[in-house]
């Protein structure tokens, strides 16, 4: 009797040591939301989320429209647990559209440099400029009729030089990438905006500003818009869903589809490979 007590006595203290060390193992796993955001800010995280409204009838084939150079992703592993549709584009910049078709996608490219993504900050806007719209080196010499070159330009003659007080180097910045948005820089602003999806909320901070969707009629403060600056987004070349490594879903307006969770493993799971494949519904897991 003593001896199927310790046996059993023993099995208890076996199973409780198991759970004890699937507890620690599940701590030591688990990262910190700042540990995460860390990571995805200092390196590449190589999974981005892109979430867009479009017309019934539009066939997504590209990261953003035909004719954009490049495209707007945020980090996928900010999103995880997965936020209610309702809730996720503010994160972006955007809003939720009950009645346009929700176009969803993954994207995890084999080649990384296919996509040339990069933090959307100011500095890496510029240098980005300059890859996609190169310039002989004597072309800046003059007055350009191209717009496209104005930008490369403006992009080339930043300088971003090395201070020891945070304000004074975010000022430089901020000051000269302000003054894309005054009167004699107009046509240099369009251009950003149908190249790049760059409108005056982009805060290139390499956060998007929440809320900001609605900047024009609903201004902000400063305190307003450094405290909104919340998730990490990401310029990617404009190549096509197969070439950046997308699944993608395609979702029609249905009743209750805003207060469903949009969740990155289930567009990875359902998705179509490089093409954005239909569904009825987003999945109610989680």
């Amino acid at each position: 009797m003593r001896f199927k007590l310790f046996c059993a006595c023993a099995s208890f203290v076996l199973l409780a040591s198991g759970c004890a060390n699937h507890r620690v193992a599940s701590v030591k796993t688990a990262q910190a939301p700042v540990v995460v955001d860390d990571t995805v800010r200092e390196a590449q995280p190589n999974d981005y989320l892109r979430v867009s409204f479009v017309p019934a009838g539009v066939k997504v084939t590209t990261l953003s429209r035909p004719g954009a150079v490049r495209a707007f992703a945020t980090a996928t592993p900010l999103f995880s647990p997965p936020l209610k549709l309702e809730e996720l584009p503010y994160y972006s910049g955007l809003v939720n559209d009950d009645k346009n078709v929700l176009v969803a996608m993954r994207c995890r490219p084999t080649h990384p440099e296919t996509v040339d993504a990069v933090l959307a900050t100011w500095p890496n806007v510029f240098l980005a400029i300059q890859r996609d719209v190169p310039q002989d080196p004597a072309g800046c010499g003059g007055e350009s009729a191209n717009t496209a070159a104005q930008a490369s330009c403006f992009a080339k003659a930043f300088v971003d030089p090395p201070a020891t007080a945070v304000p004074t180097s975010l000022a430089h910045t901020f000051s000269y990438a302000g003054t894309l948005y005054d009167a004699d820089h107009a046509a240099l602003a369009k251009w950003l905006q149908d190249n790049y999806g760059i409108f005056p909320a982009f805060s290139g901070m390499g956060y998007s500003v929440k809320d900001s969707y609605s900047l024009s009629s609903q201004p902000m403060t400063s305190q307003q818009i450094l405290v909104k600056s919340v998730s990490s987004e990401y310029i990617l070349k404009n190549v096509s869903l197969s070439d950046a490594g997308c699944r993608c879903i395609s979702v029609a307006p249905y009743p209750g589809r805003s207060s469903e969770r949009l969740d990155p493993d289930f567009i990875e799971q359902a998705g179509g490979d490089g093409v954005c494949k239909t569904v009825d519904r987003l999945s109610r897991s989680r």
